[in-house]
């Protein structure tokens, strides 16, 4: 007879080692002070602005012979061990030459840029993963919101982060950390393959 695991709930105290032992699991979770936290699935237009995202990013990265960036999605980042803070960005940008934060299954350290698309707990974007990412020293920090089709593009100064003007369908996305990238954004939010927009 076998027996299935307890479900993990948001609020669960829990270790970082006791988070890392979980493994692979079919839910996104993070752990913030050392507290669990459960993420909801990801809806479909949520995961097809982050494919996108990451296809215009890939395809600059794909032009160089030694490429200035590597970019991941949905990957396990160990922002800080004494915090006890993983997280599990949409998207994170790793510039060249910092190959030692990489490991095979883990970020362990502090990504360049990290990108979130807000979907239903958006304050938690918008105010805590803001302090959080800022607090552990990511440079940029880009916060694409699918409601209102537009990005808020965040620069780190000093331990707290300046808004540039938030962008909209009209603009294209840029950041001094990859010279020549350029995203039109309407290529991304007006795409005439968009899924219906989540409610």
């Amino acid at each position: 007879m076998t027996t299935s695991k307890p479900k993990l709930r948001t609020g669960t105290r829990m270790s970082l080692d006791e988070f890392l032992a979980l493994g692979e699991t079919d839910e996104r979770m993070e752990l913030i002070d050392g507290v669990l936290y459960v993420m909801p699935t990801a809806t479909i237009d949520h995961q097809f602005l982050m494919r996108w995202i990451c296809r215009f990013i890939e395809d600059y990265l794909y032009g160089f012979h030694d490429p200035p960036a590597e970019i991941h999605h949905d990957i396990t980042t160990i922002l800080s061990e004494e915090l006890q803070r993983v997280v599990e960005p949409d998207l994170v940008v790793i510039l060249a030459g910092r190959d030692d934060i990489r490991s095979v299954r883990h970020v362990e350290g502090v990504p360049d840029i990290v990108i979130e698309i807000l979907s239903t707990d958006r304050s938690r974007d918008l105010v805590r993963k803001r302090q959080i990412y800022a607090e552990a020293g990511v440079r940029e920090y880009w916060i694409f919101d699918p409601h209102n089709d537009t990005v808020l593009p965040l620069a780190l100064q000093g331990n707290e982060y300046t808004e540039r003007p938030a962008l909209t369908a009209a603009d294209a996305l840029t950041t001094p950390l990859l010279h020549g990238l350029s995203i039109p954004l309407a290529d991304i939010f007006h795409h005439r393959r968009r899924p219906p927009r989540d409610e």
